[in-house]
């Protein structure tokens, strides 16, 4: 949904980018029950036809995230992009 791609269920191949909100999960910076919350927020904002936001702002303004944790998975994110175009 916001910053990765939809995978309809299916399983994503090893060397595609990973999600944020996949991330900030595993990094311990949010539980299931808020990364739910704020995708419900985001899914609801495109059927309505409203502009795209990102799943990081969207948990900054829910107040499960602060701004600098959005930076430190957003460079936790681009590491691992880094890490699997080096090892191509």
């Amino acid at each position: 949904m916001g910053e990765g791609k939809k995978g309809g269920g299916k399983q994503r191949p090893t060397d595609e980018a990973r999600l944020f909100g996949e991330v900030a999960f595993e990094m311990g910076f949010v539980t299931t029950a808020e990364l739910y919350e704020a995708l419900t927020v985001q899914a609801r904002l495109e059927v309505e036809g409203k502009a795209h936001r990102f799943l990081g702002e969207i948990l900054v303004e829910l107040g499960y995230l602060s701004e600098r944790k959005v930076l430190d998975i957003l460079g936790h994110l681009h590491t691992d992009d880094r890490s699997r175009i080096r090892d191509r």
